[in-house]
């Protein structure tokens, strides 16, 4: 199992948890794989409510594909396709883990003095999987939200 972070900007979830379809800018076939599972980082950039949380982690169910049709809210606002590289996903795990809180567990973080360059881009963590031990931290954090509702 190879597990990747990709950060989202918060409006994007809703779509992709019930619509089962992240998307992307670029293609990312070289590095996530039908069968590989997408960790979901919301970006504090305009968030609400999820921004600097882990909000679920996707497994993807099918190669990349290009699809034009606006579906995230940036692209309906613009009528066009932004996200165009896309694959199908089915959620695992869905809550919220902040990441301050399982900061000092896990180990994909190295430099704890600047976080912010292992959650930008996509993948995120300088384009490296997320080790296994570290997607298990997460997903126990995302279960035990879901114990405090």
């Amino acid at each position: 199992m190879t597990y990747w972070l990709v950060p989202i900007q918060e409006d994007m979830w809703d779509i992709i948890r019930d619509k089962g379809v992240y998307g992307y800018k670029e293609n990312l076939e070289e590095y996530i794989k039908e069968g590989d599972y997408i960790i979901i980082y919301v970006s504090k950039y305009y968030a609400k409510r999820y921004g600097g949380k882990i909000v679920g982690i996707v497994k993807v169910l099918s190669n990349w594909y290009e699809d034009q049709t606006p579906i995230y809210p940036e692209e309906t606002v613009r009528n066009k396709g932004i996200y165009v590289y896309r694959v199908k996903v089915e959620p695992v795990v869905i809550g919220e883990c902040d990441m301050k809180k399982i900061l000092d567990k896990i180990r994909f973080i190295e430099d704890k003095g600047q976080i912010a360059k292992y959650l930008r881009n996509a993948p995120a963590n300088l384009k490296r999987p997320i080790p296994e031990s570290d997607a298990k931290i997460v997903e126990e954090c995302l279960k035990e939200s879901l114990l405090n509702i």
